[in-house]
Protein backbone atom coordinates (compact mmCIF):
# COMPACT_ATOMS: atom_id res chain seq x y z
CA UNK A 1 0.00 0.00 0.00
CA UNK A 2 1.09 3.09 -1.26
CA UNK A 3 1.21 6.52 1.28
CA UNK A 4 0.92 8.93 -1.26
CA UNK A 5 -1.88 6.85 -3.59
CA UNK A 6 -5.17 6.40 -2.32
CA UNK A 7 -7.36 4.38 -4.63
CA UNK A 8 -11.38 4.75 -4.89
CA UNK A 9 -11.17 0.65 -4.67
CA UNK A 10 -9.89 1.11 -0.70
CA UNK A 11 -12.56 4.20 0.11
CA UNK A 12 -14.48 3.68 3.45
CA UNK A 13 -18.29 4.08 2.10
CA UNK A 14 -20.85 5.69 4.58
CA UNK A 15 -24.06 6.34 3.95
CA UNK A 16 -26.51 9.13 5.99
CA UNK A 17 -29.95 10.51 4.71
CA UNK A 18 -29.56 10.52 1.21
CA UNK A 19 -25.77 10.85 0.81
CA UNK A 20 -23.19 8.81 0.05
CA UNK A 21 -19.58 9.30 1.04
CA UNK A 22 -16.24 7.60 -0.05
CA UNK A 23 -13.66 8.45 2.19
CA UNK A 24 -10.32 8.76 0.77
CA UNK A 25 -7.59 10.13 3.13
CA UNK A 26 -8.55 10.15 6.43
CA UNK A 27 -7.01 11.47 9.53
CA UNK A 28 -4.98 8.03 9.92
CA UNK A 29 -3.09 9.27 7.10
CA UNK A 30 -1.35 11.81 9.23
CA UNK A 31 -2.47 14.22 6.94
CA UNK A 32 -3.55 17.77 7.84
CA UNK A 33 -6.74 17.67 5.63
CA UNK A 34 -9.32 14.51 4.93
CA UNK A 35 -10.29 13.91 1.43
CA UNK A 36 -13.44 12.67 0.23
CA UNK A 37 -16.08 11.90 -3.09
CA UNK A 38 -19.54 12.18 -2.00
CA UNK A 39 -22.96 11.62 -4.01
CA UNK A 40 -26.33 13.07 -2.84
CA UNK A 41 -29.70 12.25 -4.33
CA UNK A 42 -31.91 14.72 -2.19
CA UNK A 43 -31.48 16.45 0.99
CA UNK A 44 -28.47 16.85 2.99
CA UNK A 45 -30.10 17.37 6.09
CA UNK A 46 -28.64 20.91 8.43
CA UNK A 47 -25.19 19.93 9.87
CA UNK A 48 -22.31 22.01 11.69
CA UNK A 49 -18.62 21.01 12.26
CA UNK A 50 -17.27 22.09 15.69
CA UNK A 51 -13.75 21.10 14.01
CA UNK A 52 -12.96 21.61 10.54
CA UNK A 53 -13.55 24.23 7.51
CA UNK A 54 -14.94 22.61 5.20
CA UNK A 55 -14.50 23.19 1.46
CA UNK A 56 -17.11 20.94 -1.46
CA UNK A 57 -15.98 21.41 -5.01
CA UNK A 58 -18.77 20.52 -7.53
CA UNK A 59 -18.09 17.75 -10.23
CA UNK A 60 -21.28 16.49 -11.85
CA UNK A 61 -24.98 18.02 -11.33
CA UNK A 62 -26.18 20.93 -8.71
CA UNK A 63 -26.60 21.84 -5.39
CA UNK A 64 -28.64 24.75 -3.57
CA UNK A 65 -26.80 25.24 -0.53
CA UNK A 66 -27.67 26.76 2.81
CA UNK A 67 -24.62 28.29 4.84
CA UNK A 68 -25.61 30.15 7.44
CA UNK A 69 -28.34 32.48 6.69
CA UNK A 70 -27.32 32.15 3.18
CA UNK A 71 -28.88 30.14 0.46
CA UNK A 72 -27.19 29.89 -3.30
CA UNK A 73 -26.85 27.53 -6.31
CA UNK A 74 -23.50 25.64 -6.87
CA UNK A 75 -23.16 23.58 -9.97
CA UNK A 76 -20.59 21.61 -11.90
CA UNK A 77 -17.13 23.49 -11.76
CA UNK A 78 -18.20 25.76 -8.30
CA UNK A 79 -16.52 25.48 -4.93
CA UNK A 80 -18.30 26.30 -1.38
CA UNK A 81 -16.38 27.08 1.78
CA UNK A 82 -18.01 26.27 4.88
CA UNK A 83 -16.04 27.71 8.16
CA UNK A 84 -15.86 25.53 10.97
CA UNK A 85 -19.06 26.00 13.55
CA UNK A 86 -21.46 27.17 10.44
CA UNK A 87 -25.25 25.45 10.17
CA UNK A 88 -25.05 24.18 6.39
CA UNK A 89 -27.48 21.79 4.62
CA UNK A 90 -27.54 21.06 0.53
CA UNK A 91 -30.26 19.55 -1.75
CA UNK A 92 -30.18 18.16 -4.87
CA UNK A 93 -28.51 16.19 -7.01
CA UNK A 94 -24.40 15.94 -7.80
CA UNK A 95 -21.47 14.15 -7.20
CA UNK A 96 -18.74 16.74 -5.23
CA UNK A 97 -15.41 15.99 -3.86
CA UNK A 98 -15.08 17.44 0.02
CA UNK A 99 -11.95 18.51 2.04
CA UNK A 100 -12.11 19.09 5.87
CA UNK A 101 -9.43 20.51 7.46
CA UNK A 102 -8.27 19.56 10.27
CA UNK A 103 -9.63 15.95 9.36
CA UNK A 104 -13.11 15.01 9.54
CA UNK A 105 -14.31 13.69 12.64
CA UNK A 106 -17.56 12.38 13.32
CA UNK A 107 -17.31 13.05 16.86
CA UNK A 108 -17.11 16.84 15.90
CA UNK A 109 -20.16 17.12 13.75
CA UNK A 110 -24.14 18.00 15.33
CA UNK A 111 -26.69 17.99 13.73
CA UNK A 112 -28.60 21.03 13.63
CA UNK A 113 -31.99 22.00 13.42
Amino acid sequence: MSMYRFPHSDGVIRRFADVEITNLITGAAKSAFSLSVATLRGVHPPAVSRLSDRAYYIIEGSLTFTVATEKFQAAAGDAVLVPKGATHAMEGTAQYVVVNAPPFDAAAEDAAS
